[in-house]
């Protein structure tokens, strides 16, 4: 009875963190030494981000529960870990990806976002999108654009008379 209400509250605990999080990266992390999940649990919290180990029978059955639509039997194979990020998961994908590539733990096996899931390419190709923050900026600027460009003509304008009027002025003076 005490084992099964343990498993319980871990799948809810699950549920909670699937539920609550804005995309999930599925991780195998054979390998990963516990100075290696100090740094990058590390570098996760300052993104808003948190790693988890998962036991993947409980993660199917909160998994099912809290996505209807989406079949994780693939990804939940072997070691899992799941990286659960509240912000930002471009951000979140690229720690990953980035301490893949030093430390050659953290193997992305997929993720999902809005509902949907994606395999590890397609989480890869995130982590080499631009931040959240550059993007809005990128954006700003384009906007911006076109208004910048209207106020210098509309300026150029009186600039332009003041510029003729002068030359009048001084081809009358020379008269």
């Amino acid at each position: 009875m005490v084992v099964k209400k343990e498993k319980k509250e871990k799948v809810e605990a699950i549920k909670g963190l699937f539920s609550e999080s804005s995309g999930l990266i599925f991780t195998d992390h054979t390998g990963l030494s516990v100075e290696g999940s100090v740094v990058v649990r590390d570098k996760l919290a300052e993104n808003d981000a948190y790693l988890k180990i998962l036991k993947n029978t409980l993660a199917l059955i909160a998994a099912k529960e809290i996505f209807k639509d989406i079949d994780l039997e693939d990804i939940l194979k072997g070691p899992t870990s799941v990286v659960a990020s509240k912000e930002d998961i471009a951000d979140t994908a690229k720690i990953i990806k980035d301490f893949e590539k030093e430390h050659g733990t953290l193997k992305i096996k997929g993720g999902i976002l809005e509902e949907k899931v994606l395999s590890a390419e397609n989480v890869t190709k995130i982590a080499g999108l631009p931040s959240k923050e550059v993007l809005l900026t990128n954006l700003a600027v384009t906007m911006n654009a076109p208004i910048t460009k209207l106020v210098m003509a509309l300026a150029g304008l009186p600039r332009n008379l003041v510029m003729v009027l002068d030359g009048i002025r001084k081809q009358k003076e020379e008269e």
